[in-house]
């Protein structure tokens, strides 16, 4: 693993560990640190039988957690890193927490530990993660660390908008749309190739060749594409919407009376819905009269993806996918958008090298990438010029009109 670990005390006389520059508890004051998060994270064990908590550490908020909770509650503690783990023992942090009946640890990182982890998971209605513990995480444990992370932007996203969420979702129900089932019976892609067209800003250097393959390949599109195709004279022939929120409007201003195929989320924006004068199909990420589950992951580019591979495509072409920043530009469309004092999180691109991008882009990434690792049947190529994106033929759309 080769990585720095250093053991640094504190002023509470407690140490902490420094691994390659993250604080794994308090610089200064960890027992202190440690009694606050978990007082701000009441919400995990407070009147609850079963707690799941990821990142052991030096044990000091396990500590306060123990002393928390009921004494009939169940502890589950996974801990994935064998070099803290073991430091942790050595330096004797986990001897009382070891003693806790009511506690089980889960270290022993391997496919039972992962089947465990998902296992128990089932029995909790959300688990406490403890971030130092995941950010140190080595390069060895790279797929755990992205399901923690990608776990942890999806819980944030759901938390800031359930309330809309569910007022979206009982209006929308209420008013009886027809479903996805539908929308493949009118456009139909089986055997067909498809073009997903995201807004990234790879999408301005490409949409004069788009145009000349409208009509000749579907085009579905992201909300936030369609001004940029509209104002382009190519009209897609389907629109994706999964966000809650009253401002995805502005992506629709305009555009109200379309004939186009708008295909909802159904905790979709309700304001866009009600609005759009055009054809509706609402779609589900959960069991449905249908039985047709359309898999969001959290991202309309993935949902846009899953339509198109439960209609039938055989090929799918990603255009401004681009899963970061070109030319200080975030969307298509954009000028000089992104702060260039900022620092950015880097990912290997099409051509070869590095660009900037960030955490919500990444787990976008892993979300399409799992997508396609669980379709081998279906061809996927890559036309953005931004990340690269695995599982992925990559090309340049002029050479899409050739083959």
């Amino acid at each position: 693993m080769n990585r720095k670990i250093d053991i640094i005390n504190t002023r509470e006389s407690n140490v902490t560990l420094l691994v390659e520059n993250i604080f794994l508890h308090s610089k200064y004051y960890p027992v202190k640190e440690g009694k606050k998060f978990i007082k701000l994270n009441e919400y995990f064990y407070k009147n609850k039988n079963v707690v799941m908590i990821y990142g052991l550490g030096l044990g000091y908020h396990i500590k306060e957690l123990l002393a928390s909770c009921n004494v009939n509650c169940k502890i589950y503690i996974f801990d994935a890193d064998k070099e803290i783990f073991n430091i942790a023992e050595n330096l004797g942090k986990l001897d009382d927490i070891r003693r806790d009946k009511r506690v089980e640890i889960f270290n022993d990182y391997s496919q039972k530990f992962l089947q465990d982890f998902v296992r128990l998971a089932q029995l909790v209605d959300d688990i406490l993660i403890y971030k130092p513990s995941v950010k140190s995480l080595s390069d060895e444990y790279k797929p755990l660390k992205n399901i923690l992370e990608d776990y942890n932007v999806a819980k944030i996203a759901v938390e800031r908008f359930s309330e809309v969420m569910s007022e979206n979702y009982k209006h929308n129900l209420r008013l009886k749309y027809s479903g996805i089932k539908e929308f493949f019976n009118r456009i139909s892609v089986k055997g067909e190739t498809v073009i997903i067209v995201a807004a990234g800003p790879s999408l301005d250097y490409d949409i004069g060749t788009l145009k000349k393959l409208n009509g000749k390949f579907k085009i579905f599109s992201v909300g936030t594409a369609l001004n940029t195709l509209m104002n382009n004279g190519i009209k897609p022939d389907m629109v994706t919407i999964i966000d809650a929120q009253e401002i995805v409007s502005e992506q629709f201003k305009g555009y109200e009376s379309l004939s186009i195929p708008l295909c909802f989320l159904s905790t979709a924006s309700r304001w866009v819905v009600s609005n759009y004068k055009g054809p509706k199909y609402m779609f589900y990420n959960d069991n449905n009269e249908e039985n047709v589950i359309i898999n969001t992951g959290k991202t309309v580019a993935v949902a846009t993806l899953d339509i198109a591979i439960k209609g039938g495509a055989n090929e799918i072409i990603f255009l401004g996918q681009d899963l970061g920043f070109l030319e200080n530009r975030s969307h298509a469309g954009k000028i000089n958008d992104v702060l260039a004092d900022v620092s950015y999180k880097k990912v290997l691109g099409v051509n070869g090298s590095m660009i900037d991008t960030n955490d919500g882009y990444m787990y976008f990434k892993r979300q399409i990438e799992k997508e396609i690792e669980e379709h081998q049947n279906v061809r996927f190529i890559n036309c953005s010029k931004g990340a690269r994106i695995k599982g992925t033929v990559e090309m340049d759309l002029e050479n899409v009109k050739k083959l």
